[in-house]
């Protein structure tokens, strides 16, 4: 990966203290609900649906909208995906790396991850700002990716196939 310094403005957006906070959260609200860490594999799911705007927007607000209907009802979300997925891997890698340096996140034994005892600061954040809807989605999608089923699951709902 290209230095901060050389990378283009557009990069900011997807910078790995910001991208491991959105991941911090989902993480959060998963573990609440299922008792368990998020696995790994999940993780590479959060980001593209989060911080891509049109995806996220779509993103129901209530939990009664079971992931695998609402992937159903709206195809086109699915259409690009997995490249977007595939090429945001670097960013995602970058993202649980810098949230397990500063101890915001960290591998259970299982190898799933888990909430660290740090924290990151979430204090520079508009509470009417794109930032805060996306922590506010991932926040929701962390729950939702808690019932959907099996990692294998919530990846075929997202028409994302592993080889």
């Amino acid at each position: 990966m290209l230095p901060w310094s050389e990378r283009p403005i557009e990069a900011n957006l997807f910078n790995p203290a910001f991208c491991a906070l959105v991941l911090r959260h989902a993480i959060d609200t998963y573990q609440k609900s299922t008792l368990r860490g998020m696995d790994y594999s999940m993780a590479f799911v959060v980001l593209p649906a989060v911080l891509h705007k049109a995806t996220r927007e779509m993103i129901p607000g209530i939990i009664t909208t079971k992931l695998h209907v609402w992937a159903q009802r709206h195809h086109e979300v699915r259409i690009g995906f997995a490249n977007r997925m595939q090429n945001m891997v670097p960013i995602t890698k970058e993202a649980v790396l810098f949230g397990v340096q500063h101890g915001a996140l960290r591998f259970n034994e299982d190898g799933a991850l888990v909430l660290g005892q740090g924290r990151l600061n979430e204090y520079d954040i508009e509470p009417d700002s794109e930032a805060a809807f996306c922590l506010k989605k991932a926040t929701f999608v962390g729950r939702w990716f808690a019932d959907a089923g099996t990692t294998a699951t919530l990846l075929a709902a997202w028409g994302v196939k592993i080889n």
